[in-house]
């Protein structure tokens, strides 16, 4: 049974429905997934119309993000093929030098080594930059030769090794998309 037609029995059963309980994830489930209007939940919950949209608004679930996401997720068995064409043509040697410049800048270089190097102290010199930025974009460009020859034996050698010697005991990775996601969602209002 939908979550709507659940909803919908426990109020016909006299069960009142609490406005507070209508979760972000439930919202979203009803809007996008069982594709109810914002007047079909409003009447469930007896609210006005204008509070489901509000909340909803609030919550980022609009169609828009929600077409984003099933793009940018591939859910879609079109998304998917659209997924993979890209895929494919960025991972090519001829794009390696892009790549590993943008991630090393993404990942290193505009985050706290720019704020050390751009200091009153100057605590990184000019060459220090130099040297760090070239070490890091020769390092992903392996890592990413390794990926685009499909050579994951070695990969996960480097990777697993890496791991035993160094940094083990560090934090947990937390993803981090440095508001990517909201670029492209700029991207595509303005088209």
């Amino acid at each position: 049974m939908e979550l709507y037609e659940e909803l919908k029995t426990k109020k016909e059963a006299g069960m009142s429905l609490n406005i507070e309980e209508l979760t972000p994830e439930m919202l979203r489930k009803l809007f996008i997934e069982e594709e109810k209007s914002d007047y079909l939940i409003s009447q469930l919950f007896d609210v006005k119309e204008s509070k489901i949209s509000y909340r909803r608004k609030k919550h980022g679930i609009t169609i828009r993000n929600s077409i984003l996401d099933d793009f940018l997720l591939a859910k879609s068995e079109e998304a998917m093929k659209v997924n993979e064409k890209y895929r494919d043509k960025l991972l090519v040697d001829e794009n390696l030098t892009m790549i590993s410049k943008a991630i090393t800048h993404f990942a290193f270089r505009n985050g706290p080594v720019e704020d050390m190097h751009a200091s009153p102290n100057n605590q990184l010199s000019q060459e220090d930059m130099k040297t760090l930025n070239k070490f890091m974009v020769n390092k992903i460009a392996y890592i990413f030769k390794l990926i685009i020859e499909n050579r994951w034996i070695e990969l996960d050698f480097l990777i697993r090794h890496t791991d035993m010697m160094y940094g083990h005991d560090w934090d947990n990775a937390e993803p981090d998309d440095g508001d990517n996601r909201k670029i492209i969602e700029m991207m595509m209002k303005r088209q």
